[in-house]
């Protein structure tokens, strides 16, 4: 980065969270923040939105002259004069809007008018023109006296929040205007009748993802955030761009190019399809590869496309063009982006690659906090930005350049517009059907360039399959095959099978580079996933050729045969898994392409830092993740060796530590394993994992009235939340639900119960309901040193966990199961390599499992209750 300034404000910050009542007086304090910025940049804090009770600022725009707009996250729409260098605003000179609108994530000033975009849950007891939900709005002026005072909807919306209704801008020959949108907002029929991605979008994932096993996202389907673009008047909207996660901003650059900064998922962090946020090039039908849960599609698939950079962890805001700027010449090509976690603004040096871009960043400005929301180019061309979101407190600043070296524009450099107006050309025709755009299609389907090919294989998913079938029976060129294989896989029904997998199984798999071998088994895997399982002969000439193959030099290569192989039940094929599984742990192999923050970066978020710099110090071997996810699926293949390996694993990957999803996922993966575990066997192989369960010690208790049901976080919550509330059970019942589900045996509960885990009685007092519903559900998040096993590391590469009862001599007697404390081991210390506090639990996940939905709100009333008969979640009295 270029030589910075340190400057230091003391603004005002608001501490509050977000459960926090917009009608409650926000309690304020002093704050210093430190500012790096660039050389020869000055910063200037022009206004204080949460000073004058104008709320928190998400979303900026320029109107005519040296009008500018913002928009409370929570609240209205403001307008005020930008004032002069050296000047700063008073509360009288921002007004709010006198229109019924507001909530917005995004604001744009074009065609004399304010489009808005609204973020906000509709009322269904409210009719739709009595109230302004999410969706796009014109505002206008309609008698010309300098006042908007006509609002429009042009698109209702479903979905709201933060991965709700987003972003504008304009687009470059000022004509129409792009919308960007998160992976919670659906596209409306309207837009998806008119798209430049073929719409029979799906999952496409070969194996059943797993779900976040705290529910986030679990019902949104392909294909996430979304990109349209619609004319002034909102008669006519056309899908651009899909799969994304949730990007908020995007902005074109000096070359007339899109580009959107898509978000991570934090909790996600440690597994092995975790990405990191990232910039993407928005180019015409083109798909990204946002799958909910496990199901996102790694960059390298050929159906979607790669991000132009990646970053690291953090929440993108905006993304502005600096060609309008006053900024150094240096500068002109790139883009700004924002990240609100970790108070960063990053330059985005653009740097053209045949018909795309390849960049590299540095940090531009940055503070500590500063949770930065929203950007525009000021008509002076100075910055302009806000803080806030989230009801933080909330600045208004301006940065300009005050060094010596030119700001004029130079000539763009051009040597890249040959192949960009190419793709362009190509992709005139993911809206228009022609015989040309099947022969334009085709010849580029096997270019250099992988933007290129992209472009080629979706215009000719838009052209009729009659027309370029025979060219696909003929076709000879590799590339070509695997191409219009997928466009075939995508657009073709399941009588074509067999000529696909003719013409792949011809593609001599062991001549081709990594590059291409990966491309041609996704193409296998998407045949599979489209058209079902091969027939017997198809499907044992496969195996033959692929099974030789595994494990390959190429980490992508090796999973993706591994998934073909275990799909196609291939000989031997989960002895090979077990063994990469194992390599991979004891190498401890980390998923490329996923870097983390700097330490220094960290330090810039007290909510999100720690947990990075935690990662960082127990990264979990994200490679050897992929393979025992992959093995939860297998049925057959086993016997009692594997599977001993395999269960045993659990310990080592446990000990890991991930994002806040992490182990309740691993969880679900052991459970899906088991399920495959004949009956007879599963206790064994569950307590090989270090679970034990309390069948032999339930005799005494009480059984639930059931039936039960297998609750994730999400249905968990529904229950404990839509029971609670105007709850109407007895403490009799919460303490048969506290006994039925076993948690008697272990913890207390004003005197009665076991030992072996926490007392509960004052539990509600410490824990907000949703961390005891997490920790019920998913018991190895956080373990209580004072209540968590021994892990035995033993020379025959055995482990066993359990409470040390005594030491005698040369050996040691541990208690495993924690529902009986008669069965003890003995262990010999000369046959122990080393011990650890262990990272499985002791007490088992999946407990609620046997209630019923009135038995689990029953259980978490009496714990909220801490056992009192007189609690008013039973008297219903404060």
């Amino acid at each position: 980065m270029t030589n910075t300034t340190n400057r230091f404000l003391i603004i005002t910050l608001t501490c509050l969270l977000f459960s926090c009542n917009k009608k409650e007086k926000e309690n304020v304090e002093e704050t210093s923040i430190e500012f790096n910025t660039p050389k020869d940049f000055l910063l200037e804090e022009i206004y204080h939105p949460s000073n004058h009770e104008q709320g928190s600022w998400v979303a900026l725009a320029q109107g005519n002259g040296n009008t500018m707009y913002a928009c409370d996250q929570y609240g209205k729409l403001y307008q005020f004069q930008t004032p002069e260098i050296g000047d700063v605003l008073n509360a009288k000179d921002v007004t709010s809007l006198d229109l019924e609108i507001g909530e917005a994530h995004g604001l744009l000033w074009a065609f004399n008018s304010l489009y808005v975009a609204v973020n906000k849950n509709w009322d269904d007891e409210i009719s739709d023109d009595q109230e302004n939900g999410s969706g796009i709005y014109r505002i206008t002026d309609t008698n010309n006296d300098g006042k908007l005072d006509t609002v429009k909807m042009l698109l209702k919306l479903e979905g709201s929040g933060e991965h709700g209704p987003h972003s504008f801008t304009l687009s470059p020959d000022a004509k129409e205007i792009y919308f960007i949108a998160g992976n919670h907002t659906l596209i409306p029929e309207s837009v998806k009748q008119n798209s430049r991605i073929p719409n029979n979008w799906d999952e496409d994932n070969l194996f059943t993802p797993y779900l976040d096993a705290r529910g986030h996202a679990n019902d949104i389907k392909a294909p996430g955030g979304w990109i349209t673009k619609f004319n002034p008047d909102g008669s006519s909207f056309e899908l651009i761009s899909a799969g994304f996660r949730n990007p908020f901003d995007m902005a074109f650059n000096a070359d007339g190019e899109l580009f959107a900064y898509d978000a991570d998922m934090e909790w996600d962090i440690g597994m092995p399809w975790y990405r990191p946020t990232r910039i993407c090039h928005v180019t015409s039908g083109s798909e990204y590869g946002w799958r909910t849960g496990s199901g996102k599609w790694p960059a390298y698939y050929p159906d979607n496309l790669p991000a132009v950079h990646n970053l690291e962890q953090g929440s993108p805001t905006a993304v502005l063009s600096t060609s309008s700027l006053n900024f150094p010449e240096r500068y002109k090509n790139g883009l700004l982006a924002m990240d609100w976690s970790f108070g960063t603004v990053y330059f985005i040096d653009l740097i053209e690659k045949e018909s795309t871009y390849e960049a590299k960043r540095e940090e531009f400005l940055s503070g500590t906090p500063l949770p930065l929301t929203d950007m525009i180019a000021g008509n002076d061309g100075n910055l302009y930005f806000a803080t806030g979101g989230r009801r933080l407190d909330s600045h208004l600043y301006r940065l300009r350049y005050t060094g010596s070296d030119t700001t004029k524009t130079s000539q763009v450099n051009s040597n890249n517009t040959q192949e960009r107006n190419l793709r362009k050309q190509i992709e005139e025709y993911h809206v228009t059907v022609s015989p040309k755009g099947t022969e334009l299609a085709w010849e580029h389907l096997a270019d250099k360039d992988r933007f290129m090919r992209y472009a080629s294989r979706v215009a000719l998913e838009h052209q009729p399959i009659a027309s370029w079938l025979d060219n696909y029976k003929k076709e000879s060129d590799n590339r070509k095959i695997i191409e219009s294989s997928i466009a075939l896989n995508h657009q073709g029904d399941e009588q074509l099978q067999s000529l696909i997998l003719k013409k792949l199984m011809a593609i001599p798999i062991t001549t081709l580079d990594a590059e291409m071998q990966m491309d041609l088994l996704r193409t296998y895997s998407l045949n599979f996933i489209r058209m079902g399982m091969p027939n017997k002969s198809e499907k044992q000439k496969i195996i033959k050729t692929l099974n030789p193959l595994f494990p390959a030099t190429e980490s992508a290569v090796s999973k993706e045969l591994a998934q073909i192989l275990l799909y196609l039940e291939a000989d031997g094929i989960v002895n090979k898994l077990v063994e990469r599984l194992e390599y991979h742990t004891e190498q401890k192999t980390v998923t490329e392409g996923v870097e983390m923050l700097s330490n220094e970066a960290t330090l810039r978020s007290e909510q999100y830092g720690p947990l990075i710099r935690d990662v960082i110090a127990k990264m979990p071997p994200s490679e050897a993740i992929y393979y025992g996810m992959l093995l939860s699926n297998a049925e057959n293949g086993w016997n009692k060796d594997l599977r001993t390996r395999y269960f045993s694993w659990y310990f080592d990957v446990l000990g890991s530590k991930g994002g806040m999803s992490f182990k309740a996922y691993m969880e679900n993966v052991r459970q899906r394993a088991l399920s495959h575990v004949p009956e007879k066997e599963r206790d064994y192989f569950q307590e090989i994992s270090g679970v034990y369960s309390p069948s032999s010690a339930v005799a005494d208790l009480p059984q639930p009235f059931g039936p039960g049901k297998n609750y994730t976080g999400e249905n968990m919550g529904d229950v404990v939340w839509g029971g609670l509330d105007n709850y109407q059970g007895n403490i009799k019942a919460g303490k048969r639900a506290f006994a039925s589900a076993t948690c008697v045996l272990c913890h207390r509960m004003r005197g009665e119960g076991g030992a072996a885990g926490p007392d509960l009685t004052q539990a509600h007092t410490k824990f907000s309901t949703y961390d005891l519903m997490f920790a019920i559900y998913s018991p190895n998040d956080e373990i209580s040193d004072q209540y968590a096993n021994t892990l035995f590391h033993l020379k025959d590469d055995a482990k066993l966990a359990g409470r040390i009862k005594s030491e005698v001599g040369d050996s040691i007697v541990i208690m495993p199961n924690p529902f009986n404390e008669s069965y003890t081991v003995s262990i010999a210390k000369s046959a122990i390599l080393k011990k650890e506090l262990s990272p499985v639990s002791p007490m088992p996940p999946a407990l609620l499992n046997r209630l019923n939905e009135q038995e689990v709100v029953d259980l978490f009333a009496y714990i909220i209750a801490g056992g009192d008969e007189n609690h008013k979640i039973y008297t219903g009295k404060e």
